[in-house]
């Protein structure tokens, strides 16, 4: 079989696999395609592997096929299929270098939303701004662009979530919108939010709406950790907030010890010496200041060995 014969066959498979999601086709393909040096086998196999999630052999794939590749066309094609595969590794930094060198090509537009992605990966206020400017500049509002907004107002820009709430509901994403309405100062919009969570049966979100709800009605604190235990989503940090907020709200010192057990599984140093100092307070006061310097010293050297 030709190599143009074996791309068409493994594009065809890779096509079937997408509707079917028959794994046995993506096999077939990468049979068909392995050990083949030419260009197109090299980025087509590099498109397989990235369907199944193999993504460090799709980038080595894309890679040695854009050492072959000789047109500027190709050249294009591939380094974007190569910013893609980063982009899935999490891979930022290379994925954003690629990309912005596609800002002048014929696939600019495709780079520029998927640096938009990149950028908003990156999760920083300059490349935020990077992702708004870019995503402005198209016709139509996005859910990136949503996404962009509901950031810019929870770092105090709150001028955006109108426009977050306005484009989520324009696009009909209950999830992003309940995520804007999260983001407001304001009892009535969180408890919008909460209410949308509960038609998702976004626990998690439930959870963190309830705890937002809490600072107007203190009652709900303890049902918000309640919640995220249900979702055995919510992450050790959450739990360590969650229990210390219970503790400074309630004074019920169990709370206190319970947030410093989670802490000291996962190695949180600022916080058990902060946490101890509480503790020293309440009890056992030269043991736990002891524990707190001892705490202080393995953060310092955390950040500074």
């Amino acid at each position: 079989m030709e190599d143009s014969e074996r791309v068409i066959k493994a594009r065809k498979l890779l096509e079937e696999y997408r509707k079917s999601k028959d794994v046995k086709m993506l096999e077939e393909a990468i049979a068909l395609l392995e050990g083949r040096e030419d260009i197109h086998s090299l980025n087509q196999l590099g498109l397989i592997y990235l369907e199944k999630g193999e993504n460090k052999k799709a980038i080595e794939s894309f890679e040695k096929a854009l050492k072959l590749a000789k047109s500027q066309e190709d050249k294009n094609v591939i380094k974007f299929n190569l910013a893609l595969a980063l982009f899935k590794s999490k891979d930022y930094f290379r994925a954003y270098e690629i990309l912005k060198e596609l800002e002048n090509s014929s696939l600019k537009t495709y780079a520029q939303r998927l640096l938009a992605k990149v950028c908003l990966a990156f999760g920083d206020l300059k490349h935020i701004e990077e992702a708004k400017a870019i995503l402005e500049s198209f016709d139509e509002p996005t859910e990136d662009l949503i996404a962009v907004y509901i950031f810019l107002g929870r770092n105090g820009k709150k001028e955006y979530l109108e426009k977050a709430v306005k484009y989520a509901e324009l696009l009909g994403n209950k999830k992003l919108l309940a995520e804007a309405l999260l983001s407001y100062d304001d009892e009535e919009k969180i408890e919008k939010a909460l209410g949308i969570f509960r038609e998702l049966k976004d626990v998690k979100g439930e959870a963190r709406a309830l705890y937002r709800l809490s600072f107007y009605k203190p009652e709900l604190l303890y049902e918000a950790l309640q919640k995220l235990e249900e979702s055995g989503e919510g992450n050790a940090q959450d739990k360590i907030r969650l229990l210390y907020e219970l503790y400074k709200r309630t004074r019920i010192t169990d709370f206190l010890k319970q947030s410093i057990e989670i802490a000291e599984k996962e190695k949180e140093y600022l916080f058990l010496a902060r946490a101890y100092v509480e503790l020293s307070k309440i009890e056992n006061e030269v043991e736990n200041l002891r524990k707190a310097v001892k705490y202080y010293e393995e953060f310092i050297k955390s950040k500074f060995s």
